[in-house]
């Protein structure tokens, strides 16, 4: 059914949202927070498809944009995961994939991000984007996104053939 479908990604993005800002933004890591909320849109898209995962990306994104401290331009992180939950819902068609390949996918679309991000923010003039600092950005996100990924995208996976057993009916 349609509302446990939407109750499972509901609950997904909000436990994301939650735990990047609240445990692994304070938290000292290297270069950059570990991308929490993408590797979550990037196992819904994987798991359901492009349409629903363009949904979960805008409203991961735009969860990010408003929770405090919102700093930046509201809609880019929304527009970012929109395109990139959209993309990786349509790379897969096989339910058949390789673990390292989706994690390796997903710290790619991670290090899109970055770039999508600092390229936008530019252009809109936010004057937080230091070109010198993206490259130790971009390798930090890309590390954490597949380290990430490695447990979070089987998991989801598994998690939404318990819940919604007839969106996969293999």
């Amino acid at each position: 059914m349609a509302w446990r479908r939407a109750l499972l990604i509901a609950t997904l993005l909000i436990l994301a949202v939650v735990i990047e800002l609240t445990v692994l933004a304070p938290l000292p890591w290297w270069g950059a927070t570990p991308p929490l909320v993408l590797v979550v849109v990037a196992g819904v898209a994987l798991s359901f498809g492009p349409i629903t995962g363009a949904v979960a990306g805008f409203a991961g994104g735009l969860l990010l944009d408003l929770a405090p401290p919102a700093l930046t331009t509201v809609g880019i992180a929304a527009l970012i995961l929109t395109v990139l939950g959209y993309g990786l819902g349509r790379i897969f068609d096989s339910d058949e994939r390789p673990l390292w390949l989706t994690t390796v996918v997903t710290a790619l679309a991670a290090g899109i991000s970055v770039l999508a991000t600092a390229a936008l923010g530019g252009l809109l003039g936010d004057v937080r984007v230091r070109w010198d600092d993206v490259p130790g950005f971009l390798a930090a996100v890309i590390v954490y996104a597949a380290f990430l990924s490695l447990p979070c995208v089987p998991g989801i996976r598994a998690l939404s053939r318990r819940v919604v057993p007839e969106a996969f009916p293999r």
